[in-house]
């Protein structure tokens, strides 16, 4: 099993590309993490995070999807 390189814990890949994958969409575990070397809590940690900040700044430019 690898392990986190932010946490130090060992995690199960598949499984952390399928839950983060079923939160933010396909393919967003291997967008933000192409080495897999991140465990799924510090991945949706860090995903949701930027989709927030995201988020954030088109509520404050006034921008919105079309």
């Amino acid at each position: 099993m690898p392990t986190c390189s932010r946490c130090g814990c060992e995690f199960d890949l598949s499984t952390a590309r399928r839950s983060i994958g079923q939160r933010y969409g396909a393919g967003s575990y291997d967008d933000s993490f192409p080495d897999g070397d991140v465990c799924e809590d510090c991945a949706a940690d860090e995903i949701g995070s930027d989709m927030a900040a995201g988020a954030e700044l088109m509520d404050l430019m006034d921008w919105e999807w079309d």
